[in-house]
């Protein structure tokens, strides 16, 4: 009587997060762009960008280890982010899309 719950559910789940990503890579790409010129890091706006983001490209600092940190740098450790969520993001559509 019911079926057609879980399929609502999922797709709700499936939109939530699609949001969320979006969101962060908002963020992500405030990021990039504050690197990449070169913003004051103390000011309070580019410390919260930098603060809520060092958490999600810190697995990837690696890729970042011969930039400078200060002045203005191309990070490819956000750059690497704001490639995959989409994918990711793509392929949870792609696989939700298959088992409704």
């Amino acid at each position: 009587m019911f079926s057609f719950i879980p399929q609502i559910l999922k797709y709700r789940y499936l939109t939530a997060a699609t949001l969320v990503i979006g969101i962060v890579e908002g963020v992500l790409i405030a990021r990039f762009v504050l690197r990449l010129f070169a913003a004051r890091p103390d000011n309070p706006v580019v410390q919260a960008v930098y603060g809520v983001t060092q958490p999600l490209i810190a697995p990837l600092h690696a890729l970042d280890a011969g930039q400078p940190q200060y002045g203005a740098s191309l990070e490819f450790a956000t750059l690497a982010l704001l490639i995959a969520l989409p994918l990711i993001t793509a392929l949870m559509w792609k696989l939700t899309q298959k088992n409704l």
